[in-house]
């Protein structure tokens, strides 16, 4: 790149305005905020940016924005609902406390009541007894009504912070463009499938999948075309896989799909019928509904060996990839075992 980043510049948000109309890119929210962290100085942007050596586009920024930013920005709502349920189970914990005080203090009130009804001499003397025993019955279903009341309202916050907690794990590891795992679920998956494999002696198919002339397609037609077809790709890599299969966007247009429980002769029969199904959909232009023509798929396969690494597994599948590019492309091209 012409322009490296400085650590930190004065005026970071005046240096972001100008590099995002220097690079022609739509004047965003998330523009505006990845190029102010940029000249900001955040190290892990910086580094991204940097070492891109291709043009930088809306897409390449949006990709390091999710990345880099809204990771943070989940980070930060676990953070914030995690407070409020340390806050909320406080509250319950100091009632139910509340609760045993009271109901001490209730059992010594009986107790009490009991001796003072044996010694009464006097219909007056039990007539007071029994007063006193019922003004404390009744404060005892009073503060009962209102512990319930506040067990009740704190039930129901805990509750609404578990749905917002499900919701936030659910889209920190979810692609928001295609609705597949992102590459952060994809890691976590990889690393247990590859784990439950070697512990119960099955096999395990890995698979990554690129779209041919992504790059050409997306400048030509324009960015929303090209999420279109991101889209449309992750659709059928959703439509094709079952059970524990599990498909991700591993990033930019390429995707990977775990296989638990698959030979090699299966995981290629799946990835064949991956790269047929893309290759028969078609991309209509939705505004001036244009038909695009169609996409195919370069699809690399690989199957877990004895003793092998996570990172071995990814490598050799990322070189099937390779090949099935250098062949020709729109081809399923296999890892074999060295012999």
């Amino acid at each position: 790149m012409e322009e490296q980043s400085p650590t930190k510049i004065h005026d970071p948000g005046a240096a972001a305005w100008e590099r995002v109309s220097k690079e022609g890119l739509r004047p965003s929210p998330e523009m505006f905020e990845l190029w102010y962290r940029y000249y900001d100085g955040d190290p892990e942007i910086c580094s991204a940016i940097d070492r891109h050596e291709e043009k930088i586009d809306e897409a390449f920024c949006m990709e390091v924005h999710k990345k880099f930013i809204a990771r943070v920005s989940v980070d930060d709502a676990m953070r914030k609902i995690n407070d409020n349920l340390q806050k909320a189970l406080m509250e319950v914990s100091e009632a139910v406390g509340g609760m045993q005080d009271a109901t001490t203090d209730y059992g010594s009130s009986l107790s009490d009541m009991t001796d003072h009804m044996k010694e009464a001499k006097s219909i007056e003397d039990l007539e007071q007894v029994i007063l006193s025993l019922a003004e404390d019955t009744k404060k005892m279903v009073e503060y009962n009504k209102s512990l319930e009341e506040q067990l009740d309202t704190s039930s129901n916050q805990v509750n609404a912070l578990k749905e917002n907690l499900d919701t936030v794990r659910h889209e920190a590891m979810t692609d928001g463009l295609t609705g597949l795992s992102n590459r952060r679920a994809f890691d976590i998956y990889l690393k247990e499938a590859v784990m439950r494999a070697e512990e119960e002696g099955k096999s395990l198919v890995l698979m990554m999948l690129d779209i041919d002339h992504f790059k050409p397609f997306n400048d030509n037609f324009g960015h929303q075309i090209g999420d279109q077809v991101l889209r449309l790709v992750a659709r059928c890599l959703i439509d094709g896989v079952k059970g524990r299969d599990r498909a991700a966007r591993y990033g930019g247009e390429e995707f990977a799909i775990i296989l638990p429980e698959t030979p090699l002769k299966a995981g290629i029969v799946v990835g064949d019928a991956l790269r047929k199904s893309v290759e028969s959909r078609e991309v209509i232009n939705r505004t001036s509904n244009q038909n695009l023509g169609k996409i195919t798929l370069s699809v690399g396969v690989a199957e877990l060996q004895p003793g092998e690494t996570v990172e071995s597994l990814i490598s050799r599948a990322d070189s099937a990839l390779y090949t099935a590019k250098q062949n020709g492309r729109n081809q399923v091209a296999a890892a074999y075992p060295e012999k």
